[in-house]
């Protein structure tokens, strides 16, 4: 009686149990790093829209401020306040310097804070000189 099996040349024969499993750990690996890329790119894309969202609250504080007119540029007429933009709430203060840097020139500066989901405390200054 004849053996009805032929064996098959080496490089027609399958994959070794061995071998399926490095090639799993491998893929494994490679996910788990693109895993991981695709959280810390989250999370820069969170704490770039923060930081655009806290210039532009600066920013049209300080057009505010520049459209009201050198006389009118005092901090009494711009308060704290708060802004909301894409979630996140922002505090916004304004601090007005007559006679800085120099005479007939007032220096705006306008801050912006913020607290991130994790407590971290952050801020954004803008400043600009306005002359009589």
């Amino acid at each position: 009686m004849q053996n009805s099996r032929r064996k098959l040349p080496a490089s027609q024969q399958g994959f070794t149990l061995i071998e399926v499993l490095v090639a799993i750990v491998i893929l494994t690996m490679g996910l788990l790093g693109t895993a991981a890329l695709t959280t810390g790119v989250i999370r820069g894309n969170h704490f770039s829209k923060n930081i655009t969202s806290a210039t532009a609250a600066a920013q049209s504080q300080l057009e505010s401020v520049k459209s009201s007119g050198y006389t009118n540029a005092v901090a009494a007429n711009f308060p704290n306040d708060t802004v909301t933009m894409g979630g996140m709430t922002f505090t916004r203060s304004t601090t007005i310097t007559a006679g800085s840097p120099a005479t007939n020139m007032k220096t705006i500066s306008v801050t912006v804070n913020w607290t991130e989901s994790n407590n971290t405390s952050r801020s954004v200054t803008l400043q600009t000189i306005l002359a009589e």
